[in-house]
């Protein structure tokens, strides 16, 4: 039994809403490791972030050698100072990344798992549409092998009611 037009036209457009949900999908796993790298950068800074900081806090908390010139007073300040400033541009650097990096990684896979979504559901929809279809021409074929088995049975001739 050939096809009719609508179903033709339905069979097309779920091929369109199956392949727009393949490269739905192939978005959304592409955002999806965006946000691990972007995670795994900001894994590495703050890493670098604890170490700046226990860098500091060590070196601070050693006591200054008996007979310590002001010189070397001043040099260990020095070194304080630039592991301070070391700790606040890691501390700069997470800030920006959880600002830059990671919140927009977040917010596009948001969107791609939104737009993988809508893709199934309209996919869905045309599948539904062509079961339905699909239901009301099986329903015509029984109605009309039962159609046909009566009038056999019915108009069998030589056959008395």
């Amino acid at each position: 039994m050939a096809m009719t037009a609508p179903a033709n036209a339905l069979s097309s457009l779920l091929g369109l809403r199956e392949a727009e949900e393949q490269r739905a999908e192939r978005a959304l796993a592409a955002a999806l490791a965006a946000r691990a790298r972007a995670e795994a950068d900001g894994a590495r800074l703050v890493a670098a972030e604890e170490a700046a900081r226990a860098e500091l806090a060590a070196r601070r908390g050693e006591d200054a050698a008996v007979g310590e010139r002001a010189a070397e007073a001043l040099a260990r300040q020095r070194y304080w100072a630039r592991l301070a400033g070391a700790v606040e541009t890691t501390a700069a650097a997470v800030a920006a990344w959880r600002r830059d990096g990671l919140a927009p990684a977040r917010r596009a896979e948001a969107a791609a798992r939104a737009a993988h979504l809508r893709a199934r559901q309209r996919r869905e929809v045309v599948e539904r549409a062509l079961a339905r279809r699909a239901a009301v021409h099986a329903r015509e074929r029984e109605r009309r092998t039962e159609a046909a088995a009566d009038d056999r049975r019915h108009h069998t001739p030589g056959r008395e009611r």
